[in-house]
């Protein structure tokens, strides 16, 4: 099996655990370099930790992509990911690659160093020069 259908294979989220997933918008388009469309899809998150489904631990919104760090409650990773990006489709247009990425964290150490990660993205992509002067990210441990 190649492609999406590989990905999928076994497949499942668990309560307990937190998931790093990874998911970008079709052809790689920046629609979040647009301020009011990386506030929306903040907001599509969010709404997901509201409805009690998940809770985030941290996420990052670049220009074509998203990392999100997130706990599942009363959804799994595969459901989570299809409202978001349901919601951002709905509401604001924003197409999305039809897969995702995701990693379950073994430990409180990797989560820690997976928050990092995702929160340094923009500094790394040399979009800013500090974490502090990118707008689209938060993460409890801050």
């Amino acid at each position: 099996m190649k492609g999406y259908s590989q990905l999928r294979k076994g497949r499942m989220s668990n309560s307990s655990t937190v998931y790093h997933l990874t998911f970008a918008t079709d052809k790689r388009i920046p629609y979040f370099e647009n301020f009011y469309r990386s506030r929306a899809m903040i907001k599509a998150l969010k709404h997901c930790d509201d409805k009690g489904w998940s809770k985030t631990v941290a996420f990052v919104v670049m220009p074509d992509h998203i990392h999100w760090l997130v706990q599942p409650a009363f959804k799994d990773i595969s459901e989570l990911v299809r409202v978001v990006k349901e919601f951002t489709f709905k509401h604001y247009q924003i197409r999305w690659q039809r897969n995702f990425y995701d990693r379950g964290m073994r430990s409180d150490e990797e989560m820690i160093e997976t928050a990092r990660y995702i929160i340094a993205n923009p500094k790394r992509a040399t979009m800013v020069n500090h974490v502090g002067q990118y707008s689209h990210w938060d993460c409890t441990f801050l």
